[in-house]
């Protein structure tokens, strides 16, 4: 893929939008392309990793035990709070169907933020709601 077609490719997710093209460079270093098929579980309740992941295409499943909370489709993003709060994950994370996800790990994503801080303003109020979702399901 050519650097404009990723570049193309990257501001089709909403978080990175409005980047410029060194911006968008950095994102490029900092992601890895996964694929996942239907049913293969992406973060598992518990589990301490800090990596996010941001969809591209398919759909992924949150859930809490056997129940599903939630579901984040192409442009959406999962594990945001495990690398913002550094708090192990609350929710298991799974593919619904075929899923292409963009993955960052931790020290990736510092990376990110020091270089592109107003992606982290884009997630604010993402982040927002769910923690006043989550605090909303617990009470």
């Amino acid at each position: 893929m050519s650097r404009n077609t990723y570049h193309d490719y990257l501001r089709a997710v909403p978080l990175f939008a409005d980047l410029d093209d060194h911006d968008l460079d950095v994102v490029g270093a900092a992601v890895t392309e996964l694929s996942f098929k239907a049913g293969d579980k992406l973060m598992r309740a518990g589990s301490s990793a800090r990596e996010m992941v941001i969809v591209l295409d398919g759909t992924l499943s949150v859930q809490l035990g056997d129940t599903e909370i939630a579901t984040i489709g192409a442009g959406g993003f999962a594990g945001e709070m495990g690398l913002l709060a550094d708090r192990p994950r609350n929710a298991t994370v799974a593919a619904k169907d075929a899923v292409r996800v963009l993955h960052i790990d931790s020290r990736s994503f510092d990376n990110v933020l020091e270089e592109a801080p107003q992606i982290a303003v884009k997630m604010l109020p993402v982040v927002a709601r769910r923690v006043l979702d989550n605090n909303a399901m617990h009470h």
